[in-house]
């Protein structure tokens, strides 16, 4: 009777413990399928906030890349304005330059030609008074010395020869006629009061070269009177002007 007793005891006790096991494991189980749950819940939102950022990060990529587009598009349009503009003022520069050497180049023509011309008309006169200096008779060459020689003797009579040193010289007298004594002795006589020399002589000497006219030097200064000095100072003064 006591093993039945003890035996039903066991069976009792067996009973509670399997319960209580039961109870236990359903208790834990139960906790960790919670535990799970709210791991997985942690989880999805943790994807969804993942997607979220992803697809803002994917967002600001496209609008980053779109910017970086037209920036760039920016950039080109400019640089390209930029070559353009260049290009303008390089073929501005070019143009002007070879324009400037056009107009020097027809400048320097004209001048080139002007020079000829002024060039060609005092040859002319060279000629013209050398030809005048050789193409005469002797009656014209008389007439022409007694012009020179009144109109000379009349200069020297206002030339101012107070600061004129001969240091001992004779004024030398160059003609290609020989004076008259009526001619020479005044000219002495005019000299020697504006040199304050009494009694001063000249001494004369023939240069044919003269045409007519005389040329005197008194000291360093010379008094050229001659009808080929005229002409060469009327030839100098026309080739100025021309």
């Amino acid at each position: 009777m006591w093993i039945f007793g003890f035996a039903l005891m066991q069976i009792i006790v067996f009973g509670a413990v399997l319960y209580f096991y039961k109870k236990i494991t359903a208790g834990e189980t139960e906790n960790t399928v919670q535990r799970l749950g709210a791991v997985y819940e942690d989880l999805l939102k943790k994807q969804k906030d993942l997607s979220e950022k992803l697809e803002a990060a994917e967002q600001e990529y496209q609008a980053k890349k779109e910017e970086s587009a037209q920036i760039a598009d920016k950039l080109a349009n400019q640089a390209m304005d930029e070559s353009r503009k260049k290009e303008e003022a390089i073929l501005k520069k070019a143009r002007a330059e070879a324009e400037d050497i056009l107009a020097k180049a027809h400048a320097s023509k004209e001048q080139f030609s002007k020079e000829l011309e002024v060039a060609a008309n005092r040859k002319v006169v060279d000629f013209s008074a050398e030809l005048l200096r050789h193409i005469h008779d002797e009656q014209l060459k008389i007439l022409l010395h007694k012009h020179f020689i009144k109109t000379f003797l009349e200069r020297a009579k206002k030339s101012d020869l107070a600061s004129v040193e001969l240091h001992g010289q004779k004024p030398v007298l160059r003609t290609p006629i020989l004076l008259e004594k009526e001619d020479k002795d005044q000219l002495q006589g005019v000299l020697s009061e504006r040199l304050k020399i009494p009694g001063l002589q000249i001494e004369e000497v023939a240069d044919e070269t003269l045409v007519a006219g005389v040329a005197l030097q008194v000291g360093t200064l010379v008094l050229d009177g001659s009808f080929a000095n005229a002409i060469r100072e009327a030839a100098d003064a026309y080739k100025e002007e021309v």
